[in-house]
């Protein structure tokens, strides 16, 4: 390189890095503008709908996603069984609706058996759908070969005209030896398209109650689960409600919501406007929507946020319960989805669920987006249900701090008294309301993995305890849970 050449490389230097920072520039600029009038946009809707709300039969907030009460969902069910009675119980017809679980091995099989068993018990009229892995019966050789056959038998024998076995090919992730490596066969749960709706239920799990109510959501709703708020802390629930309160500027008693949902129930009005909302600091990466909406696709504004995520906030849907509305649409989404997922290592069913097709932040940017452009067309597709009633992991049962988050499972809201005080719901009493337990009590196996509760049983070290009487009513609801479910393995082996 001769002397005569360093001006000109210099000059070339000169001029690309004031391209960048000039690119650099109008992107912040652009972002500036575009983000100044979405915040204006934003906030104009969002009063928009608050003081219009009463005259709204037509139009739903786009800007939220909503939380439906336990209360609220036993109304609108009731309603609906009232409807059926007048028609002679002719207006339901329970062949369109399915509770889906799916084996992939002999012990989760049995899990079924025991699931479908409880269902029928507990008086649900819907189909008990087992998608099962062809490979269970087909393979001779199996040591479990005989015992699945006897299985597959029971349950179509006892169930007959209600239980439904569909046989599978499983969805196995190559090179992955950890026991979720054909977690994603659940995926086809979505595929299930002859059903109007059904009810998706882990196996692993134990039910106080049947689920039938949640087949009679709002229908336009197409899918709806519990959140994952095993990830929540006392003060992510503290912040929730001063967000409601102070920024949304709305009640945090949820009677307040559940009464006036009642009286439009019982007037057949529009109530997706007046269910609570989902508080968007939990599962926003930014207090700022606008800042959040322009984050959710990439753009010239976005160009240069290295913050950026297209992973799920602080809280996400969990996979264990879902209500699906199965269409052939959202399966093709999902199965767009597969072959990345498939190689991409420790990622499994919940994160093709929440990362891919229901991500929450995705989802409030999608919603808006539509609005904006037609907005008599909009109509909201998800719903977050209630956790604490069809959420429950047993470990939360000896968890003490997690029982505070249980008692309020709308996050933003508290069951309040007529004087505003906290209605007192202790462990035992939170547990019994629970439909649905999921066994889940890391760094312990599956209760299968035991001979019997004795193996794993908890118990109060007396000179330790700092309150004896709670403690020994935790041991007691545990060990009951599990005593419990250990004894109905024995239907596996009958």
């Amino acid at each position: 390189m001769t002397k005569a050449h360093i001006p000109m490389l210099k000059r070339k230097y000169r001029f690309v890095v004031a391209v960048l920072l000039g690119v650099v520039v109008i992107s912040c600029t652009v972002r500036a503008v575009v983000q100044s009038q979405l915040n204006k946009e934003i906030k104009y809707f969002k009063t928009y709908f608050e003081q219009k709300k009463d005259g709204l039969d037509a139009l739903y907030n786009p800007l939220a996603i909503k939380q439906i009460p336990e209360e609220t969902i036993d109304f609108l069910y009731k309603t609906r069984l009232a409807a059926a009675e007048k028609k002679n119980g002719k207006a339901i017809d329970w062949s369109q609706y399915a509770y889906v679980n799916y084996a992939t091995d002999a012990n989760y099989l049995c899990n079924t058996l025991i699931m479908f068993e409880s269902l029928r018990e507990l008086g649900s009229k819907a189909q008990l759908l087992l998608l099962l892995s062809k490979h269970l019966v087909e393979a001779e050789t199996s040591p479990d070969y005989q015992q699945v056959k006897k299985m597959v038998s029971q349950l179509e024998e006892a169930g007959k005209g209600q239980v439904v076995i569909k046989y599978i090919d499983s969805i196995n992730k190559p090179s992955d030896t950890t026991q979720w490596s054909q977690s994603m066969t659940k995926l086809l749960v979505f595929n299930q398209t002859e059903y109007e709706r059904v009810i998706f239920l882990d196996n692993d799990a134990i039910l106080n109650d049947n689920l039938d109510e949640l087949f009679f959501l709002p229908d336009y709703i197409k899918f709806a689960a519990p959140v994952s708020y095993w990830y929540l802390s006392e003060k992510d629930l503290d912040e929730a409600c001063r967000e409601v309160k102070n920024v949304e500027k709305l009640p945090n008693n949820l009677a307040r919501y559940t009464d006036k949902l009642e009286d439009r129930i019982r007037r057949k009005k529009l109530i997706y406007n007046y269910l609570p909302s989902l508080p968007p600091t939990l599962y926003l990466d930014s207090k700022n929507v606008a800042k959040d909406l322009i984050r959710a696709q990439f753009s010239l504004a976005s160009l240069f946020d290295h913050h950026i995520s297209e992973k799920s906030g602080k809280i996400k849907f969990a996979s264990n319960v879902m209500v699906i509305k199965p269409s052939k649409e959202m399966f093709e989404s999902i199965e767009a989805s597969l072959p990345k997922s498939l190689k991409k290592a420790g990622k499994y069913d919940g994160d093709v669920i929440n990362d891919e097709i229901f991500n929450l932040r995705k989802i409030l940017h999608t919603q808006f987006k539509f609005f904006r452009r037609i907005r008599s067309h909009f109509v909201p597709s998800v719903m977050v249900l209630p956790y604490a009633r069809y959420g429950l992991l047993s470990g939360s049962i000896r968890d003490n701090a997690q029982h505070s988050i249980l008692r309020n499972d709308i996050l933003g809201t508290q069951r309040l008294d007529t004087s505003g005080n906290e209605i007192p719901k202790d462990i035992s009493a939170l547990t019994k309301n629970a439909k649905y337990i999921h066994f889940s009590d890391h760094p312990l196996g599956k209760p299968w993995q035991y001979r019997s509760v004795d193996d794993i049983k908890c118990i109060v070290d007396e000179n330790k305890s700092e309150d004896l009487q709670t403690e020994k009513q935790i041991c007691r609801l545990w060990n009951n849970l599990y005593g419990s479910y250990l004894n109905d393995r024995g239907l596996c082996s009958a």
